[in-house]
């Protein structure tokens, strides 16, 4: 990732159009299809000229809903709004179904530019029990019951960051990584796919967590234990003494759950 973060962040900060520009040719399919808005869809404007027509429309439109010029210039301008070594922050020019003209923001993830975004893991052990993350999440404040999952990182392979993040997070390990599909957990918001494996547990070394991860211990729960979570929301567990609900709606372990139970490998 540090070619693509100079390429862009080397770029005047004034010259969006450009970084714009330089995002759709150097990664088209992290950048994704252009759409058609009649066939139903939201299509990508490309052209300069009329990216600068739907910039001024927006910003006329906003101005008209009470915002000062300048929030409205600032609110309307197509390109890339922010980025750092994660994220690139896309604020797209847009036609809507109907013809009717906007702009549309999404996030892209940085690792996903050259390759794939990441993995996620659905690791159970022999007596069909599955290790799940306590892990306290930044974005929520709260507690979380999740899969073990995380980013690629440069040349690996996804099977290599599926066994990696597996290891680092729980400190198992599995030579059996089964394909469950395919998710996005935030289709209006993020684009990209992450990849769900089954992993079936062969061994078990030491846990090495990332600095920046808060993952406090790791359970062991049946599929019982787990539907019920599901159904009540939450489980209830001792974090440094003291009694903590854990909330429990990952939306890769209920797809990876329900693929699990249909293909019997639970």
């Amino acid at each position: 990732m540090k070619y693509f973060v100079f390429l862009i962040s080397a770029l005047s900060p004034f010259c969006v159009e450009a970084q714009y520009q330089t995002l759709i040719e150097q990664f088209p399919e992290a950048f994704g299809r252009f759409g058609s808005w009649k066939q139903g869809e939201i299509e990508i404007a490309t052209s300069p000229a009329e990216i600068k027509k739907i910039e001024d429309h927006t910003c006329h439109k906003l101005i008209r809903k009470g915002f000062s010029i300048e929030e409205a210039k600032q609110y309307s301008r197509v390109g890339i709004v922010a980025e750092d070594q994660y994220w690139i922050w896309i604020r797209d020019a847009v036609i809507f179904p109907g013809g009717i003209k906007g702009t549309y923001n999404r996030i892209i993830r940085k690792t996903g530019l050259l390759g794939h975004h990441g993995a996620v893991v659905f690791p159970v052990l022999e007596n069909n029990n599955i290790v799940l993350n306590v892990n306290f999440r930044h974005a929520t404040r709260t507690w979380e019951l999740e899969l073990p999952r995380g980013n690629r990182e440069q040349n690996e392979t996804v099977l290599q960051t599926a066994s990696r993040e597996l290891k680092e997070e729980t400190g198992y390990v599995t030579n059996e990584l089964v394909l469950l599909g395919k998710v996005s957990p935030e289709t209006g918001m993020l684009s990209g796919v992450i990849p769900v494996y089954f992993g079936r547990i062969k061994d078990k070394k030491s846990r090495h967590q990332d600095e920046s991860e808060a993952i406090e211990i790791n359970v062991e729960m049946s599929l019982e234990e787990v539907q019920e979570a599901f159904v009540k929301g939450y489980i209830v567990i001792d974090i440094k003494g003291r009694k903590t609900k854990v909330f429990c709606r990952d939306p890769f372990l209920s797809y990876a759950l329900l693929q699990a139970m249909l293909r019997k490998l639970i």
